[in-house]
């Protein structure tokens, strides 16, 4: 509610003003520009939709909510936010297999915690909590996974 009320007064009263936070959500939420820094140093300016539809780094992707990281072996990897996968039971053309390890309900999504075989970081996908792959689903289980979008990067 404080959000709302200081960005209608922003408009009403046609106030620039600089908003300090460390609450990412917020500053998506109130913020016409934001500021992106990481130890003192810019890492990118914008607004709320360019810094998190095109993020300049890995840090700005990661700062800016949850995310995957999926190695592609010749030092790439694809970045990807939770919500943004494909799950299937079956195999599936570009999807890759993954170890169920964890399964979550969420309210009106469920979080399921996938391991990639040869990769440390788990990935986590989000999805409508009566979606077809959770019928089921156990831990143990093997799901394919895709990412629907995602930031190819060079591993660093």
């Amino acid at each position: 509610e404080l959000r709302r009320w200081l960005a209608r007064l922003h408009e009403d009263i046609n106030l620039t003003s600089v908003f300090v936070t460390h609450d990412q959500e917020e500053a998506m939420e109130v913020a016409d520009r934001i500021v992106v820094m990481n130890k003192g140093v810019i890492e990118q300016i914008g607004s709320p939709g360019e810094v998190y539809e095109n993020p300049a780094s890995d840090f700005v992707y990661h700062f800016l909510g949850d995310s995957n990281r999926l190695h592609l072996g010749d030092d790439n990897h694809v970045l990807f936010r939770p919500h943004e996968v494909s799950l299937s039971r079956h195999e599936l053309e570009d999807h890759h297999a993954a170890e169920v390890r964890d399964i979550r309900p969420l309210g009106a999504t469920t979080r399921v915690t996938l391991k990639v075989e040869g990769q440390s970081e788990l990935i986590e996908a989000e999805v409508v909590k009566d979606h077809d792959s959770l019928i089921g689903l156990t831990r143990g289980d093997t799901l394919f996974f895709k990412p629907k979008v995602w930031q190819k990067l060079a591993d660093s």
